[in-house]
């Protein structure tokens, strides 16, 4: 819905930190135990199976329209250091902060492109993470499916990247896109040792009793970049279905971005918005509670 920027006064906290700082900001589950449409922030992929309707934003009747072209943005080029100097080696960030358990999502592996951005969810099975419902197509993944990668920064997985086994999502998003059911989780396969990625990154609990207007933390992948993008903000009610943040510089391949509560709990999850600055989730009620059973049940 249009924001109406006279009757809101938000308490925007921008910085562009490190992600270790919002993992100070959250309490973790630790290891190892008609409106106006908005625009997907899902960056477009060559590979449809891997990104589903990511690649595509809905026009005002429903229906599936090409992606924005200016919502693509040339990539940044990656500096090399000075003849002679060598850089320091990458600091991997500990399990159970959402430095760890926040990663990107790539369309076969790290030499495709990243095209959203998911999170760890505390979960039974300790193997689910949750994103977007247009960044993944609902049902079995093929053998070139997305592959998650956790820690992603500048060309490294740290901990590895996860194959996608099965997404799951409301029917009303899968076959309706019904914006207020814009969710997905996917089970990931063990990797080649045969740990489930919760014992391995750590996870952050969901919360879905319809929690919204409170101070979020928020990291993303874009995808013109090769680290995440971390803000904190109060989070603003915008009907019973969505609530928005502002925040500048979130822009295609952010979607999916779990908004994390002073709690430590996923109270939100990043799926669109008006421009790169303004972001919207739906709020996470009794459809996702019901979606995240049936993921957990499977």
């Amino acid at each position: 819905m249009p924001v109406d920027r006279r009757s809101v006064v938000t308490a925007v906290l921008c910085a562009a930190a490190a992600l270790g700082a919002s993992a100070a900001v959250a309490e973790l589950v630790p290891p190892p135990e008609g409106a106006a449409t908005v625009r997907a922030k899902a960056a477009p992929t060559a590979t449809a199976a891997a990104a589903g309707s990511g690649n595509a934003t809905r026009d005002a009747t429903g229906s599936a329209a090409a992606n924005d072209p200016s919502r693509s943005r040339t990539a940044k080029p990656q500096l090399s250091p000075p003849p002679g100097m060598t850089l320091p080696p990458a600091v991997v960030p500990q399990p159970g902060g959402p430095a760890a358990f926040t990663g990107a999502l790539f369309t076969k592996g790290l030499d495709g492109d990243h095209f959203c951005t998911a999170t760890v969810v505390h979960s039974p099975g300790r193997d689910l993470i949750v994103t977007a419902g247009h960044c993944l197509l609902d049902g079995e993944q093929g053998e070139d499916g997305a592959v998650f990668a956790p820690a992603y920064a500048n060309g490294v997985a740290p901990y590895g990247t996860w194959k996608l086994e099965r997404v799951f999502e409301d029917d009303r998003w899968a076959q309706g896109t019904d914006d207020d059911y814009d969710l997905a989780f996917a089970r990931l396969a063990p990797d080649a040792r045969g740990r489930d990625i919760e014992d391995v990154t750590g996870a952050a609990a969901l919360d879905t009793s319809g929690r919204a207007g409170e101070e979020v933390t928020v990291t993303g992948y874009p995808a013109d970049r090769k680290v995440p993008r971390t803000c904190t903000a109060v989070a603003v009610r915008e009907s019973a279905t969505e609530q928005r943040f502002d925040c500048a510089d979130f822009p295609g391949g952010t979607s999916g971005s779990a908004w994390i509560a002073r709690d430590g709990k996923i109270i939100g999850i990043l799926t669109g918005g008006d421009t790169d600055d303004v972001s919207t989730s739906t709020v996470l009620g009794p459809y996702a509670a019901s979606l995240y059973a049936k993921a957990t049940a499977y």
